[in-house]
């Protein structure tokens, strides 16, 4: 018996939804994302790299070996005998490119690090700015629930106050309108609430589940705002995206260096044996190509273009940097300004006026018409507010986004 109360509180736990946290959300989401998890390969690409760049020697040795037949001169006699030589050769570079392509590649995994942890900037915000939607829209559906329950409150005492002849049936239709338009409303909320969370998991890399959801809360009125100036500080310090982009344009002048270099020639150093007619002979190579047609001139203009794209990428990077402060940083002191109205001046009063209103009509005090258009307003009111609450928060996440993370 113990092991079927079991087995069915298994089966049940399982179907029930599960609520993930802000935290858990973005842990999940790091280590499950698959382009994020694509990305990292790139650092183990670039350890390839510097393993080739750090070898003592990029070309192998070469051997290489002649053979022949030699017919023997007539005063020795008739017959033939067999030449046959032996040679060994090695390229040196002597213009010092191996240092550089190693910091090339120290610089190129530095780089591709850099990227890899502006990936996961932009994908913690994602999630996060995902979570606030998913938030808010839950609260919508709250919300919207309260609004049904509301009309249909009112509809109930409508027919009440019908059937005691103190309303009209133009009145009866009408809350019953009302409460057909409470009732969409809320399926679209619902419909809402399950796209943003099918989103959100998407951003995560989870699979689709039904039972997923999300708890916590939002209060963007209670966030600290740093100074403009303090922003574009820590960005233009911190921001893995500008740290890669400043390696790249390192990267491109030394490959400018490096390119320069390949355009010297190396030297290739060799020994020889030879066997002629029972006698060895042995030496030493050397050879040396000379620049005369090739001099490297495509791969040293294709090289200063790149290194000047780069340093345009970069430029345009850090102005776009300060732009992304500026408009986050005024969109969210106007959204905190507008959200301090809300809560001071509006919400409080609205409510409290709306219960009023409700009161009165049930004591007969005030039309139908007069309690409807107060419901309209103060639930657009509600509404208007999780909007901006949801507005605030997501300039806050795009502000601490601009500014490279957490402030």
């Amino acid at each position: 018996m113990f092991l079927i109360v079991f087995m069915l509180f298994t089966m049940l736990g399982t179907g029930m939804a599960h609520a993930l946290t802000l935290d858990q959300a973005v842990g999940t989401a790091l280590k499950s994302n698959s382009e994020l998890q694509a990305l990292r390969y790139e650092e183990e690409v670039g350890k390839a790299q510097l393993q080739k760049a750090r070898i003592l020697l990029p070309a192998n040795p070469i051997v290489g070996g002649t053979l022949s037949k030699k017919e023997k001169p007539s005063e020795v006699g008739a017959g033939k005998y067999t030449n046959y030589g032996v040679t060994l050769s090695q390229e040196f570079e002597v213009a010092g490119q191996r240092g550089i392509r190693v910091d090339i590649a120290h610089k190129n995994i530095s780089r591709v690090v850099n990227q890899i942890r502006d990936r996961e900037r932009l994908l913690i915000y994602e999630v996060r700015e995902g979570f606030a939607k998913a938030l808010s829209l839950k609260a919508k559906e709250e919300l919207t629930k309260k609004v049904v329950n509301i009309q249909e409150e009112l509809m109930n005492f409508t027919h009440i106050k019908y059937r005691a002849g103190s309303v009209s049936g133009l009145e009866v239709n009408l809350a019953e309108i009302e409460l057909g338009k409470a009732r969409r409303d809320l399926v679209s909320a619902e419909r809402e609430v399950r796209e943003a969370l099918l989103s959100l998991q998407g951003a995560m890399g989870l699979k689709p589940d039904p039972g997923f959801s999300v708890e916590g809360t939002l209060s963007p009125d209670t966030y600290q705002l740093p100074e403009k100036r303090l922003l574009m500080e820590r960005a233009a310090a911190v921001r893995p995206d500008l740290k890669a982009s400043s390696r790249e344009v390192e990267m491109s002048d030394r490959i400018v260096d490096l390119v320069g270099r390949e355009a010297i020639p190396n030297v290739t150093f060799g020994g020889f044996q030879v066997r002629d007619e029972e006698r060895y002979d042995r030496g030493v190579l050397m050879s040396v190509s000379i620049p005369l047609f090739d001099r490297k001139q495509a791969e040293k203009k294709g090289a200063e273009t790149r290194a000047r794209q780069a340093r345009i990428r970069r430029s345009g990077l850090e102005n776009r940097l300060d732009r992304e402060i500026e408009d986050a940083y005024n969109n969210l002191v106007s959204s905190l300004n507008e959200l301090t109205v809300f809560k001071k001046e509006i919400m409080g009063k609205s409510m409290e006026t709306l219960n009023l209103l409700n009161f009165a009509f049930k004591e007969g005090k005030i039309s139908f018409f007069e309690v409807r258009g107060a419901q309209r307003d103060t639930l657009e009111m509600q509404f208007a507010y999780l909007d901006t609450v949801l507005r605030a928060q997501t300039w806050v996440y795009a502000m601490e986004r601009a500014a490279g993370g957490d402030i």
